[in-house]
């Protein structure tokens, strides 16, 4: 399968329908259980939210660039890409649970989301200006 790109350059209230028709993309092609496809939606709900939001400023002109491809029949390789200036995000597993702890006390309203797409990815990374994210999931539970 060819790698198919979407720019996103609708504020944030359309999200949730962007991310619908990304989805029912991404099952013409793949079978995907219930978990599998609710995992996929918390991911791209999460990364094109902070392109949107932090990587664009929520400046409407501005895009958000989602290209997904599927790898090897059961895995799926995604990205996001931002317009913003990137920023870097550094994570092993020792110190999500630090950060999650500092996000916690503080009460911060904000700061979960990169660590639940660590959390539910197989591999998750940063380009060098931190602009772009890409994941590689796996399809299938088992």
């Amino acid at each position: 399968m060819r790698a198919i790109t979407y720019t996103i350059n609708k504020d944030i209230k359309a999200l949730a329908e962007m991310i619908d028709l990304l989805l029912k993309d991404i099952m013409l092609v793949h079978f995907i259980c219930d978990d599998i496809l609710f995992e996929l939606k918390v991911v791209l709900n999460e990364l094109i939210t902070n392109a949107l939001c932090h990587g664009n400023k929520c400046e409407l002109n501005k895009v958000v660039y989602v290209t997904f491809k599927l790898v090897s029949y059961n895995y799926i390789y995604i990205s996001v890409r931002d317009e913003g200036l990137g920023f870097k995000f550094e994570v092993n597993t020792k110190s999500i649970d630090d950060y999650l702890d500092k996000v916690n006390k503080e009460l911060c309203e904000h700061g979960r989301g990169l660590v639940i797409v660590y959390s539910l990815c197989d591999k998750v990374k940063f380009n060098k200006c931190g602009n772009k994210v890409s994941i590689l999931k796996k399809l299938s539970p088992i």
